[in-house]
């Protein structure tokens, strides 16, 4: 089986070199669930026909919830039945969806108000305006917003009540990162010349401190494992990543693990302690933080990806033109892609690729063309 438009490459065991640094005062991913006993089916959907952009979902309330061009629906995750479908407020959604205290948010307006429906029938319960922000995450109950002067506050998603509100430290708007899993938030700033970075470990419900750290160079959060928080070291100038890093609060110890090239808009998945930086052009490395060795390297040739997501020995992403690629987590060759499903968008540029969502024995992905559709997760070589 061979990718489109490209050479496949898979280079294993290169070893990199690892550094300790001493320490000193960036669509989540849907829990991992045991698989069924029965056969497990695939299925496509496409509940909005018109419209551009990939539908963006969630997994939550026993329902695959999406939205796109300002059309929010319902599936059921095991046949893609329709559940319901509802324009959102007239508002071009503008992100993808959350559920919180039992009603499904999503951003609309550029990001500027906030929409409720109820998860079970999709009728709107209100829209809000959202206070001014540079960025905006949901964590449980809590909107957390940052202000252009460091600040970060937390409000109730659902009545819009100032909760905290805290400065944190750095010279720029303090980016947000909740990995999935991870009851804490990262809050990170970089000096103006990329020196450092400041990261600020916060309960989003409280706004208490847990720790925070000030880690050389320009950095971004991409993950938390056990107690660890991992970051890609980036170039300020450039914004290529030139490293891995894990930082370890107990021990406030750093491991840095530089990257043999630089990677051009790098996104990354942490699982078992393994990192999996895909780049744009396709190259997707795996680096073993722990040894400090790359355990391989593939040319996939797309064009750029989705943010990695890795369970159960599988590494997935999705393409531009709607593929959804799997590679063995183990060596890194390729097990599965399901065909491209550009439709009438195949000259236009997908500016949002959402995440696959994992949950059950299946997978899940969006195309450009507005379908949704699920495949199984253990057999990748049957799409």
């Amino acid at each position: 089986m061979a990718l489109a438009a490209g050479v496949l490459a898979v280079v294993l065991g290169g070893a990199l070199t690892g550094l300790l640094w001493p320490g000193g005062g960036p669509a989540d991913r849907a829990a991992d669930a045991p698989a069924a006993a029965a056969a497990v089916t695939s299925w496509r959907a496409k509940p909005v026909g018109q419209g551009s952009g990939m539908p963006q979902c969630l997994y939550g309330d026993g329902k695959l919830l999406c939205v796109r061009s300002g059309v929010a629906f319902a599936l059921d995750p095991a046949d893609g039945a329709l559940l319901w479908r509802r324009p959102v407020t007239g508002e071009r959604a503008a992100g993808a969806p959350v559920l919180v205290d039992g009603l499904l948010l999503v951003p609309v307006d550029g990001g500027r108000r906030v929409a409720a429906l109820d998860p079970a029938s999709g009728e709107r319960r209100w829209l809000r305006d959202l206070p001014p922000h540079g960025a905006a995450r949901f964590a449980g109950g809590t909107l957390l917003v940052t202000g252009a002067d460091g600040t970060v506050t937390g409000s109730s998603a659902v009545s819009g009540a100032r909760k905290w509100q805290r400065r944190v430290a750095g010279r720029d708007t303090p980016s947000l990162t909740l990995p999935g899993g991870d009851p804490l938030v990262y809050a990170a700033g970089s000096s103006a010349d990329g020196a450092y970075t400041l990261v600020t470990a916060l309960d989003p419900g409280s706004g208490a401190v847990r720790w925070d750290a000030r880690l050389e160079g320009r950095l971004q959060v991409v993950g938390s494992e056990d107690g660890a928080l991992f970051l890609l070291a980036v170039d300020p100038a450039t914004g290529d990543a030139t490293a891995v890093v894990r930082y370890s609060p107990a021990s406030r110890s750093v491991r840095r693990v530089a990257l043999p090239v630089r990677r051009v808009a790098a996104q990354a998945d942490v699982r078992d302690g393994v990192v999996h930086v895909l780049a744009a052009g396709g190259s997707l490395d795996a680096v073993d933080v722990r040894t400090g060795r790359r355990l391989w390297h593939l040319e996939t040739s797309v064009s750029r990806g989705s943010a990695p997501v890795s369970s159960a020995g599988r590494v997935f992403f999705t393409a531009p033109d709607g593929r959804l690629i799997a590679v063995d987590a183990r060596d890194g060759s390729l097990l599965g892609q399901t065909p491209p499903r550009l439709g009438r968008n195949a000259g236009t540029v997908t500016a949002v690729l959402p995440a696959p969502l994992l949950a059950g024995p299946r997978v899940y992905a969006a195309a450009p063309d507005g379908t949704v559709f699920a495949v199984p997760a253990k057999d990748p070589s049957a799409w």
